[in-house]
């Protein structure tokens, strides 16, 4: 504890807290409203900008309809019914044999993505089993270590203080806590704002070099409530303080950051780890962002089949193909201040930080920008519920928040493709087109309708392979290969986290839930269609960012 930090014991709360000269930087403070007194205002930074710093917000007012996300639509409204007209055509034109080759084909390239997936899948996990005990530290020189400074931000609403001090504890673990600035970026409207930074204050106030308390503002122009804005606010009050702290020796190339929400838990190592790998990664200052496989295995446990096999699904996907194939970061991921700022910070008119930072930055930096994996395990928080009922509410209301969210950062990506180079947008907006349409939503669902046409409507034509009956089943028993394969990278990637996270999960659960596995990513498909036709209807008013339930946590 850090002696005399309670609240109500000062007329005044702590918004920066120095490790350094042990003691509150009597100049920054907050007033009696909560509002901060002594770090740069927020709203003059986004209206004029810290021009010595480069830091110039550009931001423009996007449109308020949606066009491009309308090609999410037509393509499910061709390809999901496909099995049930393409043989009526073809009977009708003599040409039976293009239903009997093309169907089955669509389902093979689906199958096809997912042994892919799981190649990739298990070659993540290899790497991470591999540096389990890499002492990253160890492989730096002494000027690298002096070189690089931390900086840790944290974006928080209504999340219960005990679990924000979770998140922050595991940070105040790291092997280079003492080289890290805390960012912690409440809401203005947060429910008992002052107390909630003033235990914060006295749990972790010495625990780094400094510890930064920011508020973002409600009702900005511009901008949306959500971890975008609240992220951008806390990010950019954060560097322009420690320009000002560090005067002639600020350089944001030499400065980190990490973005996280409440409900993480960090590997002990990962900002050391974060730190090797950029020093030996390729344009990493400004050509790279760097993700660690998240796994969902918080009280995963205890939670129903419904969530379980979501968050399993969801660490597959990141690790065989989100990471692999530069899709998009998740969640918690890392960049240099030198990207942030040249990339114009994070849009805070929109809902999904990790999706569209990558796609701003693209932009604004007229280049691809690489997804760098950093080989160490982080645990995030699956949705949660105080009863069965509720838990299964909470998860398709993220579901659909993911895929309007995803809708809506494709259409900003059209808009804006055109300032990155052709094939780095030809070839990142058709991989994420195949991943957030053809397979999160389409390809279960497809299989469905493919199986009710092979099983009663190819039957009744002329020249059906008698061998096509056959096909349902294969891709049945494939898909609860692929399930299972699921299931077994879990057993061993859960031994990978540090602390260790202990399981008890019986066989007969492990098979219950295995067996109900398909059923769940039929339900959560189903989700998706209804969010798409959502958001072509009602467009950007559905875009919100509705605050996860974490008191379960």
């Amino acid at each position: 504890m850090v002696e005399g930090q309670n609240l109500e014991s000062h007329a005044a709360q702590c918004i920066v807290y120095s490790k350094r000269t042990a003691k509150l930087m009597n100049s920054v403070e907050l007033t009696s409203d909560g509002k901060t007194a002594g770090l740069p205002e927020y709203t003059n930074l986004k209206r004029a900008g810290d021009v010595e710093s480069g830091m110039v917000n550009r931001m423009k007012t996007g449109r308020q309809r949606f066009r491009w996300n309308l090609i999410f639509n037509v393509l499910l409204w061709i390809l999901l019914p496909l099995p049930l007209w393409l043989p009526y055509l073809t009977q009708h034109f003599g040409v039976n044999v293009i239903s009997y080759w093309v169907l089955p084909i669509i389902q093979g390239c689906f199958m096809f993505f997912w042994i892919v997936v799981g190649i990739l899948a298990i070659r993540t996990t290899w790497i991470m089993f591999r540096n389990r005990k890499e002492d990253f530290r160890s492989k730096l020189t002494t000027a690298q270590k002096n070189q690089i400074h931390h900086l840790a931000v944290i974006s928080c609403y209504k999340e219960p203080v005990e679990l924000i001090a979770s998140t922050i504890d595991t940070l105040a673990q790291q092997t280079v806590a003492s080289d890290t600035t805390m960012v912690v970026s409440f809401e203005e409207k947060t429910p008992d704002l002052r107390n909630k930074q003033g235990q914060l204050c006295d749990l972790f106030g010495q625990r780094f070099q400094e510890i930064i308390f920011t508020i973002h503002p409600f009702g900005q122009e511009g901008e949306i409530p959500g971890k975008c804005s609240n992220a951008n606010c806390g990010i950019r009050t954060a560097l322009a303080h420690v320009k000002r702290r560090d005067q002639n020796a600020f350089n944001p190339a030499n400065i980190l950051i990490t973005t996280c929400d409440a409900d993480s838990k960090f590997h002990p190592r990962y900002l050391e780890a974060l730190t090797y790998k950029y020093f030996n990664t390729k344009d990493a200052i400004t050509g790279c962002i760097f993700q660690a496989p998240l796994l969902y295995n918080w009280k995963l446990d205890e939670l129903s089949v419904v969530t379980r096999v979501t968050g399993l699904v969801r660490a597959f996907l990141m690790m065989g193909a989100m990471i692999p194939f530069n899709i998009n970061t998740m969640s918690i991921f890392s960049f240099s201040a030198s990207l942030c700022i040249a990339g114009d910070f994070i849009h805070p008119g929109y809902q999904m930080d990790d999706i569209i930072a990558l796609i701003r930055w693209m932009g604004v930096c007229k280049k691809r920008i690489r997804i760098v994996m950093i080989p160490l395990p982080i645990l995030s928080g699956p949705t949660t519920g105080r009863v069965l009922e509720e838990e299964i509410e909470e998860w398709a209301r993220q579901a659909r928040r993911w895929t309007i969210g995803a809708a809506e950062v494709f259409h900003y990506f059209m808009v804006k493709s055109r300032n990155i180079p052709f094939f780095s947008a030809l070839s990142w907006g058709i991989t994420f087109f195949l991943y957030y349409v053809v397979i999160l939503c389409c390809a279960s669902l497809y299989g469905i309708v493919l199986g009710v046409s092979i099983g009663f409507i190819m039957p009744t034509m002329d020249g059906f392979p008698t061998i096509l009956t056959y096909f349902n089943y294969v891709s049945l028993g494939f898909n609860y290969v692929v399930f299972a394969l699921i299931f077994v990278i879990d057993v061993f990637t859960v031994k990978l986290t540090q602390p260790r996270i202990y399981e008890r999960i019986s066989l007969v659960r492990n098979i219950f839930q295995w067996i109900l596995s398909p059923f769940v990513l039929i339900g959560y498909s189903l989700v998706e269609l209804f969010a798409l036709h959502e958001v072509m209807i009602r467009g950007k008013k559905v875009c919100k960012h509705g605050a996860s339930k974490k008191d379960n946590l």
